[in-house]
């Protein structure tokens, strides 16, 4: 019996996935997620954290900054496809239950430890986006603004974050929605401004300024990380939820999720 035949009899007794294993490649574990291609463009942004002039807290200014064409996932991480990286041993055991609802109570590192297993199981590259990334994506739906508080001290400066984060939510439910249940925006992505707020690879930024306002020194501290939603958030990197605690400034968020870039980090 030549090779030919022999193979053509074990795909049919094993199937596919049988074959991808005898040959030690391992099936997707689950259907490609939908992507969407962000075209570059340019995204008005600043560093969330504590800056000083002359050892007084001032904030600093907005500056256009221009972002590259990447792709990400048009949906949150769902709890079908976080389950399978915790099947797998390499995800820690959140709350797994399976469905169409976004996985949330994962911190930065969960969320970190899904981009790797995803890599590995599906050949492509996966990561966490950029907080620039995360902006650009979120288009119209990025509601994030920065009241003047250079003339507040500490206490008022921390309820006026907290005033200006309710402004931007509204009324809205912390009801967990199926996926897409928050619409899309003019890029084609769902949920950006849903109550499911998403880790990227931000850290807060702590620094000083020059006295025209500009950035004199910069220092990261990742630690904490920023997550994307209707407001930023600068959450704890090893918290899960939020809303009981570890949101390092303004008003925690209702839920902590992630989505996904494909390609390496530029």
């Amino acid at each position: 019996m030549n090779r030919v035949v022999i193979i053509s009899l074990m795909a049919a007794c094993l199937g596919a996935a049988g074959l991808a294993a005898l040959h030690g490649d391992r099936p997707p574990p689950f259907a490609s997620p939908a992507l969407v291609t962000i075209q570059s463009g340019e995204v008005v942004w600043r560093p969330l954290g504590n800056f000083s002039y002359n050892g007084k807290a001032r904030t600093p200014p907005s500056v256009a900054t221009d972002v590259a064409s990447f792709q990400i996932m048009k949906f949150q991480v769902s709890r079908t496809q976080y389950a399978a990286c915790v099947q797998d041993g390499a995800c820690a055991p959140v709350s797994t239950q399976v469905g169409p609802l976004p996985q949330t109570r994962v911190n930065w590192q969960d969320a970190t430890d899904f981009a790797g297993w995803y890599t590995k199981t599906s050949g492509s590259h996966w990561r966490l986006p950029t907080e620039l990334e995360w902006q650009r994506a979120a288009a119209e739906r990025y509601g994030d603004s920065a009241p003047d508080l250079d003339t507040l001290d500490p206490g008022e400066r921390m309820l006026e974050n907290y005033r200006n984060g309710l402004l931007l939510r509204g009324g809205a439910s912390p009801a967990l929605r199926p996926l897409g249940g928050f619409g899309e925006n003019t890029l084609g992505i769902a949920d950006m401004s849903g109550n499911v707020w998403e880790w990227t690879d931000g850290c807060v930024t702590n620094g000083t300024l020059q006295s025209d306002g500009s950035i004199a020194s910069t220092e990261l501290y990742c630690g904490v990380r920023i997550a994307g939603g209707r407001h930023r958030a600068a959450v704890i990197d090893f918290v899960r939820d939020a809303s009981v605690g570890g949101c390092a400034a303004g008003l925690p968020p209702d839920h902590l999720g992630f989505r996904l870039v494909r390609g390496q980090a530029r």
